[in-house]
This record gives structure tokens, C-alpha cells and sequence, in this order.
């Protein structure tokens, strides 16, 4: 079937194809709607067939489909089926009414407003942790790959080349993977190798790209932009934008490093710190003298109760990112147990490479858990305490789904416990321990 002939024709029972939307670097978009159900709309993408020709794809495609069904996000653009026709593969997505980043970056010649900016940049960050909860990196993070509905809503979408961190290479279907002028540093190194912090850096190529109308590195050669990536400092965007704040600036260098250790730890920790320079400015609105304010002893107690609250949110994502790495865990596990059983060597080899690198993620998430308790030690012990006696805060104009709330209030109490524990004995929590406690 010619992709080209679509037009017109009904495919699968009941998906009328209507119209050509546009076509990509994974294939071609069609509109289409849905015979059974009067007024639906989808997206139909067909994938190129020259990507399509491995010998492995097929249970590629549906194991990466699989995954990415599981993302239910208001920020991500939701999947709803997929299938084979001949010799052609197609998945059925939402349709978006709006266009893509790039195409408003483009029309406006320059950088955004911050406030637009920050705005749909903040639900590219929950759609990105939405993802990273459930082990799935995207890998290709760039404007054309960011959707904007006409109510300014950000939908993330081409998660055609993500993967389940830890997986096989199931999203490497004969190509390189990532867009030069965003990748990371360690995606040119290996693709296979990355974790979610790659995305962090990619999403923070894109914020510098929408606060400035450029992208901070740009050559026709590849191998050019790879040396930059890893070698040269991502340049300050206030060079380029003199309105940007040197907060935001910071924020943006921050998530820009070259070392993932340098970077935020996770989308999470990239949207509190935007949303804190936020705060942080409209405090100007308050009208209130900032003599007032200190000699009546607030400000500290304001600046510190944030800065608990952050820490304490975020120990609260490393303990839930360790029982998900867990999870992933034993499945890589058993794996490995019915690999050795088959008498699979290149299957143990590659099952055991994972069992090792989930195991060190889950070391990592211990020493940052443990490392958040440190520091939120260093403050007063009834700060603290009033922190994780109440309800974890959320921005509810950013709110996004960590799981669902119930859990995520689980795992805010399970922290809170265990900072308890910290502060009476000065023992860092226990890896075992933790995992037992890890919600079903």
C-alpha cells in the first residue's frame, strides 16, 4: 500500500483517512476519523517502510508500542492503538488541535515571552516525568516534537524512538538515534546507555531555544555539533537575550551541563526550580518593603520553609524512583534466571548488563535519597517537621500525575518517616528496608 493512496480510505475497521497532516523523520501523518463514532478525530502515523525492514521490528514495534500506552498524561499525547496492514505499521494517536513548538518559535522570528515560555515549557516537564516514572525515555526532545493546542496546553509526542530504560534496544530500528542540535553529551557516546537525565538536557537545549529564538549550538556538520555538545559550555542565553534573569539563566546552564551529575536529577527537580524563580518574582507584586519584611524575621522563615519543602519533595522522587527501579529490576531478573536456564549465553551476557546497571540506579537514587536527608538536616528540626506533617505542596497550575496522588501521598509519608528515623539515630536509610516498604 503507497501512503500517498491513504486518502479516502478506511483502514482497520473504522479509521477513515481524511487528509495528510504533515510527515516527519519516522514517517507520514494523516487526519482521520473514526466511522463508529461521529465527530472523532485521531492522527494516524505510518512509519517509513525503510525503518520498518529489520528482521526484529515487528516485535519491536509492539513492544515499544506497548510501552508507550502506558503514558495517560494531560502533557503527553495519548496513544490509542496500533496495528499492522500489510506491509505497513501504524499508530492512532490524539489529535492535537494546534501546532507544533517549532512552528510558533518560527513565527515569531525571536524568543518568547517568559511567562509563554515557562508556561508550556513547565508541561513539557510533567509529561517528561510522567514518562521517566514509568522507566521511559524519550530520547528526541525538540520543538517539532512538542505540540501547543489553542488553549497553550504543551503535548509532548514522536515518542516513536523513546525506550523503556533498561530494555533491550528495542527503539533502535537502524538509525541513529536523537536530533543532533539537542542531544546530550553521553547520547552521542552511546544511545543505549543514557538515562533520564539525557532528557533533562535536551529539554534544557529547548527552554534556551525558546527563551532566545536559537538553539545554542548549530552546524550543518554532525560530527561539529557532537564536539560541541560535549566540549563546549552551553553559552549563558543572557548573551543573546539580555531580558532573561540571571535566575533563569542559572537554571538553564544548570540543566545544560555536561556531566549528568551536574544537571538536575529529573524533570522534577527542573520543574520546582522554575516554578521557585517564579515565585520568587511575583514576590515583587507584594508591594511589601523588603526592610519590613526581614525585620519582622519572615523572609528567612519563608526562604527556608521553601527550601525544606524542595528537599523534602525531593527525597520523596528518589524514594519512589528506587521502588520503580526495583520493579524493573525483577523483571530483568527473572530474565536473566530463564535466559541461564535456556542455556542462552549472548542472553545472560545482555541480562545481566542490565541486572548491573539497574542495580547501580538504584544505589544513585539511595545517595541522593540519603543526600537530601543531609541537607535537610541542616535546618530546624521543627521547619522539617512541619513540612511532612502536612500535605506535600504541588503548584496545582502544573499539576501532573506522579503515578496518581494516593501514591504519591504514600511515598511522601514513607520519607517523612524515615527523615524521622534520620534525625533520631543519624543512620542513612537502608536500601532493604526501604524496599520492603515499597507500595504494591
Amino acid at each position: 500500500m503507497e501512503n500517498d493512496d491513504l486518502i479516502g480510505k478506511t483502514i482497520h475497521g473504522s479509521y477513515l483517512i481524511t487528509s495528510k497532516l504533515g510527515e516527519g523523520a519516522m514517517g507520514q501523518v494523516y487526519l482521520a476519523e473514526n466511522s463508529l463514532v461521529q465527530d472523532k478525530k485521531y492522527a494516524i502515523k505510518v512509519l517509513r517502510r525503510e525503518l520498518t525492514r529489520s528482521p526484529n521490528f515487528k516485535q519491536q514495534f509492539y513492544e515499544e508500542a506497548a510501552h508507550q500506552a502506558q503514558l495517560s498524561h494531560p502533557n503527553i499525547v495519548q496513544m490509542y492503538d496500533y496495528f499492522q496492514e500489510g506491509e505497513d505499521y501504524f499508530l492512532v494517536l490524539e489529535y492535537v488541535d494546534g501546532r507544533s513548538l517549532a512552528d510558533r518559535i518560527d513565527a515569531l522570528g525571536g524568543p518568547m515571552a517568559e511567562k509563554e515560555a515557562l508556561h508550556i515549557f513547565k508541561g513539557v516537564l510533567a509529561g517528561l516525568n510522567c514518562a521517566h516514572e514509568k522507566a521511559i525515555l524519550h530520547r528526541d526532545i525538540k520543538a517539532p516534537n512538542v505540540m501547543v493546542d489553542n488553549s497553550n496546553r504543551a503535548l509532548l509526542t514522536d515518542f516513536g524512538i523513546a525506550r523503556q530504560s533498561g530494555g533491550e534496544s528495542a527503539a533502535n530500528i537502524g538509525r541513529v538515534i536523537g536530533t543532533p542540535e539537542y542531544m546530550s553529551p553521553e547520547q552521542f557516546e552511546n544511545s543505549d546507555k543514557i538515562d533520564h537525565r539525557s532528557d533533562v538536557y535536551s529539554a534544557g537545549i529547548l527552554l534556551f531555544e525558546m527563551l532566545t529564538g536559537r538553539l545554542p549550538f548549530k552546524d550543518t556538520s554532525r560530527e561539529t555539533l557532537k564536539q560541541q555538545h560535549i566540549a563546549t559550555p552551553t553559552p549563558n542565553p543572557r548573551i543573546i537575550n539580555s531580558k532573561i534573569k540571571k535566575p533563569l539563566a542559572n537554571i538553564v546552564l544548570k540543566a545544560t551541563q555536561k556531566d549528568p551529575g551536574d544537571r538536575f536529577q529529573g524533570c522534577l527537580a527542573f520543574l520546582k526550580a522554575i516554578e521557585y524563580y517564579e515565585r520568587g518574582r511575583n514576590w515583587k507584586i507584594w508591594g511589601l518593603s523588603l526592610s519590613i519584611i526581614l525585620a519582622a524575621g519572615i523572609w528567612y522563615f519563608v526562604q527556608n520553609l521553601k527550601a525544606v519543602r524542595s528537599l523534602a519533595s525531593l527525597a520523596t522522587d528518589n524514594y519512589a524512583l528506587l521502588c520503580r527501579e526495583a520493579e524493573t529490576l525483577k523483571r530483568k531478573e527473572t530474565g536473566l534466571r530463564i535466559a541461564a536456564e535456556s542455556g542462552d549465553a549472548e542472553m545472560v551476557e545482555a541480562f545481566s548488563k542490565h541486572v548491573s546497571d539497574h542495580n547501580a540506579n538504584i544505589e544513585k537514587f539511595l545517595g541522593d535519597y540519603a543526600s537530601a536527608f543531609r541537607e535537610l538536616s541542616t535546618f530546624r528540626g521543627s521547619t522539617a517537621h512541619k513540612v511532612f506533617s502536612e500535605r506535600e505542596q504541588i503548584d496545582v497550575r502544573t499539576r501532573y500525575e506522579q503515578a496518581d496522588e494516593s501514591e504519591r501521598a504514600k511515598f511522601w509519608q514513607l520519607t517523612g518517616d524515615d527523615y524521622e528515623q534520620f534525625t533520631t539515630t543519624g543512620q542513612s536509610p537502608d536500601r532493604g528496608r526501604m524496599l520492603e516498604k515499597c507500595p504494591p
